[in-house]
């Protein structure tokens, strides 16, 4: 077997978000932003790289001092930035974001041509596709050409090296034309992938009536390829579903500060997991009982300790207090075999 350099490889957005000071405020009354490193992909690889993890990034930035701003923290997280290019004739993509009064993140993108739209499949870089355990993406890079094609293009060269494939829809209804091009896409990608990580919204609005129950939508999604769901549930946990068992674990008790960022810190978690399985021999087409809520305790873990913090990137934990954390409580969780 293939030696690999990096554990995770993440492809698709980096970019500033400007994130309102004011709580519980509509964007449109949102008089004062701080500045922060973002883009689900990026989080991702900060996340598995705080994580113990060797991640790698691909993407693109402006030459302009966001582009350096975003460059300098991926390299002082230990992310691998062979993968993350500068574009001479676009901007870095900026992202507005405020929780409203109903503690709904809202969102404004500045993304009409911007660099990370950009990416060519002419310009992915081979030698890392090549050099990783897991390749992970998520829809947004999947909105717009030619990231959409760079992305599938991403992915089927990552498999051909013997890449597992995980996707996290990380739904942005405004950066399609319409929900049912939105739907259209991020099932196919569903298709392509081996790990799937949504949050229970994201679950309905993909799947409408077959998500009648949590359980009933992951199998749906199961069969339609992937060998892992995992659904996100807030404050209630997540369910964790292979093709043959599934296990429900509880939220861990944390005093929260901000969410935002929790989906991402939950998926660093459990490809930390994966990738160390993977290494040691671990089939991931096989979840037993003990490898489910390993990944789900991760998972639950990383993204409990982030919403302790705010931010995302600079909330994102290290291994040692996920280790401890995913800890607690061990062998509470709700497991299942699949008839």
């Amino acid at each position: 077997m293939q030696t690999k350099i990096l554990d995770v490889v993440s492809i698709g957005e980096i970019l500033i978000d400007f994130v309102g000071k004011q709580s519980n405020c509509p964007l449109a009354e949102v008089t004062d932003f701080h500045r922060a490193a973002g883009g689900g992909p990026a989080n991702v690889a900060v996340g598995v790289a705080r994580l113990g993890g060797r991640a790698g990034f691909i993407g693109k930035v402006g030459r302009d001092a966001f582009g350096d701003h975003l460059q300098k923290v991926l390299e002082e997280n230990g992310v691998d930035t062979r993968g993350l290019l500068r574009d001479d004739a676009a901007n870095t993509t900026l992202v507005f974001v405020a929780l409203n009064e109903r503690a709904v993140p809202e969102f404004v993108f500045f993304r009409h041509g911007t660099a990370d739209t950009r990416l060519a499949p002419v310009e992915l870089p081979q030698e890392v596709l090549a050099d990783t355990r897991i390749l992970h993406f998520s829809s947004v890079s999947l909105a717009v050409e030619p990231a959409r094609s760079a992305t599938l293009e991403a992915v089927r060269l990552a498999r051909a090296a013997g890449a597992v494939i995980s996707f996290d829809p990380n739904l942005r209804l405004s950066l399609w034309p319409d929900a049912a091009k939105a739907r259209q896409e991020l099932l196919e990608a569903v298709k392509l992938a081996d790990i799937v990580k949504l949050n229970d919204g994201e679950l309905r609005f993909l799947l409408g009536a077959k998500a009648e129950t949590l359980a009933a939508g992951a199998m749906a999604l199961l069969a339609r390829g992937p060998r892992l769901v995992a659904v996100t549930l807030g404050e209630h946990g997540a369910l964790l579903a292979g093709r043959e068992r599934k296990i429900q674990l509880p939220a861990l008790p944390v005093h929260v500060v901000d969410t935002t960022g929790a989906g991402d810190a939950f998926m660093a978690g459990m490809l930390v997991v994966l990738a160390e399985g993977i290494q040691q021999g671990m089939d991931p087409g096989v979840l037993d009982s003990a490898w489910l809520e390993r990944l789900g305790r991760w998972g639950n873990a990383a993204a409990a300790l982030t919403c302790t913090r705010p931010g995302v990137m600079p909330a994102l934990p290290i291994r040692g207090e996920v280790e401890k954390l995913a800890s607690q409580g061990t062998g509470n969780g709700i497991s299942r075999k699949e008839n």
